[in-house]
């Protein structure tokens, strides 16, 4: 993949909750039938769900096509609320 991580486009298209694609897909780091998980040009990314498969992900493009149910798309990182970092 060329360019620099903020450069790479990110985008997430999701039809019905039933299919979709992400772009600007680095790694994906698994798959299982209720989630999937991915480093994105933007962050890490976990696509929960049920009966969840990744159809195609093409290395090259960064793109990922993906079927199942979805209930959740969820972003990982950013600071733990201040209350999290004091009381460990």
């Amino acid at each position: 993949m060329n360019g620099t991580q903020s450069e790479i486009k990110h985008g997430i298209t999701l039809n019905s909750r039933r299919d979709g694609t992400v772009e600007g897909v680095s790694k994906v780091v698994s798959a299982y039938p209720d989630a999937i998980n991915i480093v994105t040009s933007k962050g890490a990314l976990c696509i929960s769900g049920k009966e969840l498969k990744i159809l195609k992900y093409d290395v090259d493009s960064g793109k990922l096509v993906f079927e199942g149910e979805v209930t959740a798309i969820k972003y990982d990182g950013g600071k733990k609320p201040l209350l999290k970092r004091i009381f460990k």
